[in-house]
């Protein structure tokens, strides 16, 4: 997940701070603009992960005996087709990032 992000920020960073870039040196709040953008995702995702630690596995590692399935693995068994939506949100993310190409 952290390669994801920092390929994101990079993105946004690009699309944000290019056009500036054309013209001058970026100022403090373009480098604020691009910090607000990437915030939120990366707040999302490190408290998901945080969670998964905590919650599912600490007690899995720390169990005495193999403990059971969690409930989100048996529902990903039960319902094949949501299986993508995990895998979705770790690989892109909460805000998926593409480059802006300029128009030439």
């Amino acid at each position: 997940m952290g390669i994801n992000l920092a390929i994101q920020d990079a993105v946004a960073t690009a699309n944000i701070l290019s056009p500036v870039l054309t013209r001058s040196v970026p100022t403090f709040r373009d480098l604020k603009k691009v910090q607000k953008r990437r915030q939120f995702p990366t707040r999302v995702i490190q408290d998901f992960q945080l969670i998964a630690q905590k919650f599912k596995l600490a007690p899995t590692l720390a169990a005495v005996k193999t403990p059971k399935p969690p409930g989100t693995v048996r529902l990903l068994n039960a319902w094949p087709w949501l299986r993508q939506l995990p895998a979705r949100f770790i690989g892109m993310g909460v805000r998926p990032e593409h480059m802006r190409l300029p128009i030439r």
